[in-house]
């Protein structure tokens, strides 16, 4: 499937990680933690360094001016080897919406500055009362014609990596008594602008994996909007195709599947005819699903439209990642506990992805809503 450039440029982005992961880099990465953090930085530094952080980028903007295969395979390689310094946020969702709608102000301030790996971004899309039903968010935008001003205040939930970033993509009502997906603008803000506070939303283990954050009289400039001021919902759900491919999970799923194969294979189970049959079932599911997941990639590059393509792809990559996991832990069932520290990495990492795979269906928007839009926006049915 890959070219020979194609191939040499995976064996480059393994031998960079292979100078940065620990030996038998077992760990899902969660940035949260500051050893993956800290690893993140130095990896997004060393990818910058050869302007790898956006191959498919124009040369501009820090990229290589490459076909967006060479984006595919670097965000592909990274998740295989669950390793951090995959910049989600920048490179895959508010860079490429930029980059489509954004000024030349904006695109020589923000871009420049992503492919530096000076930056981490984070999403202000939910809030305590909109989640799945995006159109309903309430946070405001008040702008001020006379000073070429918004001021924002509101409350965003779920906020993966705030307390890591610099800046944050929000969308907010910018045109007061507007509803539902009228009125809205997606603003850049500044993490460190007065007003802007981030609180750990902790889950039952007592970790804090998101965050709230409390927008209090936060000024932007309208320099600052992303398309144009009141009309910023379709710019909104672009973003969301962006990121919703699904390469990551094939990655995880690619992995997770070698893996037990391999053990398999070590411990005589290959010779089962049964789970030769799942294996061969779970590795033909994958590779159509990667198909799936390296069209949709392709067709965003191709035309302007928002497509069905990715929600079809997220659902395909987040589904088959979870079969192969299901395989995984149920070949394992008898080795794997939670609180048992004495058994393997392998085990350890199998028990734990699976356990957070659940939050497939949910991240990035919800399966449901993926059908939703294949079936009203993809083939045209009614509501």
């Amino acid at each position: 499937m890959l070219s020979q450039s194609e191939k040499k440029f995976k064996k480059q982005i393994n031998s960079l990680l292979d100078k940065f992961l620990p030996n038998n880099w077992q760990e899902y990465p969660d940035e949260r933690i500051d050893e993956h953090w800290n690893l993140s930085v130095k990896i997004k530094k060393e990818l910058a360094k050869n302007k790898w952080i956006a191959p498919s980028w124009p040369e501009e903007y820090g990229g290589l001016g490459e076909e967006v295969s060479k984006s595919i395979i670097l965000s592909e390689t990274f998740a295989y080897r669950m390793s951090p310094g995959n910049d989600r946020f920048g490179v895959r969702m508010i860079g490429p919406t930029i980059l489509k709608y954004g000024t030349d102000y904006q695109k020589e301030k923000f871009l420049n500055e992503i492919t530096r790996g000076e930056v981490q971004w984070c999403q202000g899309y939910s809030e305590p009362n909109s989640g799945s039903d995006l159109a309903s968010i309430v946070t405001k935008g008040d702008y001020n014609e006379e000073n070429d001003t918004i001021t924002i205040n509101g409350i965003k939930v779920w906020t993966t990596l705030g307390h890591r970033a610099d800046r944050m993509f929000i969308l907010v009502r910018t045109l007061p008594d507007s509803r539902r997906h009228h009125g809205l603008s997606l603003v850049l803000i500044d993490m460190k602008d007065p007003g802007v506070k981030v609180n750990p939303i902790k889950n039952i283990s007592g970790s804090s994996s998101f965050n709230e954050v409390v927008l209090n009289n936060v000024k932007t400039s309208s320099k600052n909007v992303i398309g144009k001021l009141h009309e910023g919902w379709m710019v909104a759900l672009d973003l969301l195709n962006f990121e919703r491919s699904g390469i990551d999970y094939i990655g995880w799923g690619e992995r997770c599947l070698d893996d037990i194969e391999d053990y398999c294979k070590k411990n005589n189970l290959i010779e089962n005819e049964n789970i030769i049959s799942d294996l061969s079932s779970l590795r033909a599911s994958l590779e159509s699903a990667k198909i799936m997941t390296y069209k949709a990639l392709w067709i965003k590059t191709q035309n302007d439209e928002i497509n069905m393509e990715p929600s079809m792809s997220k659902i395909l990559a987040t589904e088959i990642n979870i079969k192969i996991h299901d395989f995984a832990f149920n070949i394992l069932s008898k080795k794997v506990t939670i609180l048992d520290d004495s058994q393997d990495g392998f085990s350890k990492r199998i028990l734990k992805n699976r356990l957070f795979f659940v939050s497939g269906g949910i991240l990035g928007g919800t399966t449901e809503i993926q059908k939703n839009i294949i079936a009203q926006r993809g083939l045209g049915l009614p509501r």
